[in-house]
């Protein structure tokens, strides 16, 4: 599910903002690998007493991050031969 959103990112235009919670939470997941450079808000209570998430942005994929999605690539072409 992390590599699926890597390699959107790694075809998106950066940044990208992304407020869907999933996604937020994967996001974390890279950035703590070291795959991507991200700026994740902290979660918070707000005044109504439910936990927000604001927006989270995707910066830039790392250079480890670029590294695995060719040799992800690399792999995928080679069974397809």
């Amino acid at each position: 599910m992390c590599m699926e959103l890597l390699q959107a990112l790694g075809s998106a235009t950066l940044p990208l903002s992304i407020t869907d919670l999933t996604l937020i939470h994967r996001l974390r997941t890279l950035e703590a690998a070291g795959l991507v450079e991200a700026f994740i808000p902290p979660i918070h209570v707000d005044c109504d007493d439910h936990v927000r998430q604001d927006a989270a942005v995707a910066i830039a994929l790392t250079a480890r991050g670029r590294r695995l999605l060719e040799q992800r690539s690399e792999e995928h072409t080679s069974e397809l031969q």
